[in-house]
């Protein structure tokens, strides 16, 4: 078939198939580093699973490094604009947006367990990627921040108290998620996200009270 002048083929535009090839090598490495674990990550087998030929690869991607990094920061970014999302369009007061907030990062991260393996268990085996993993957590951190300034109403600046709650809840939060994904906590997703999310509404009710014992702006270090 003859490549038109515009560089379409076969109807799609050279970077579209750019873009195909390099969702294809992501889906992949979804499904081997997720079920096979980081370690069974190889060019050829990526390239193998995703139809895509290994010159190709490095059209996306430096590395396979590159290429596991930007998985985990897929699969952290989407379960956090679910969660954003969550909170935005529920009705209701604070526990009430917290919950669906809690629910809908949970489930954004766990409903595949591919993405768990990756965003949990698969991140330990890989300096870079437990780098990428503390940044995740720092994005929960952040959002949670975010949204407890809107529903509780409280000024910008740099809060003290704030900072120090929304680290303890996302640290908590993931260790307790890791610890269930192990088999150490045996209940069902639902009573989990019971649990984490009773434990952010009572962390964030505190909140005032340990505004009032802390300055509420930080010295420079």
């Amino acid at each position: 078939m003859t490549r038109a002048s515009n560089g379409t083929y076969r109807g799609t535009t050279t970077d579209e198939r750019r873009e195909q090839r390099r969702r294809r090598l992501l889906d992949a490495a979804l499904d081997i580093v997720g079920t096979q674990g980081l370690a069974a990550l190889t060019v050829r087998g990526v390239c193998e699973l995703a139809k895509v030929g290994p010159r190709f690869f490095y059209e996306s991607f430096t590395d396979l490094d590159a290429l596991a990094t930007e998985l985990l920061d897929e699969v952290q970014n989407e379960a956090l604009d679910q969660a954003r999302s969550a909170m935005t369009e529920t009705e209701g007061g604070p526990e009430e947006k917290l919950r669906a907030g809690v629910a809908a990062l949970i489930i954004g991260v766990t409903d595949d367990p591919r993405r768990a393996n990756i965003a949990f268990a698969q991140a330990y085996g890989s300096e870079l990627l437990m780098r990428r993993r503390f940044e995740g957590m720092r994005k929960v951190a952040e959002l949670l921040i975010e949204q407890t300034r809107v529903l509780l109403d409280i000024p910008e600046g740099e809060d003290t108290a704030l900072t120090a709650l929304a680290q303890l809840i996302t640290g908590g939060a993931a260790e307790l998620i890791l610890v269930w994904l192990d088999g150490g906590l045996k209940v069902e997703r639902p009573v989990l996200i019971g649990i984490l999310a009773d434990y952010v509404v009572a962390m964030v009710d505190r909140l005032p009270g340990m505004r009032s014992r802390l300055p509420e702006t930080s010295a420079p270090s």
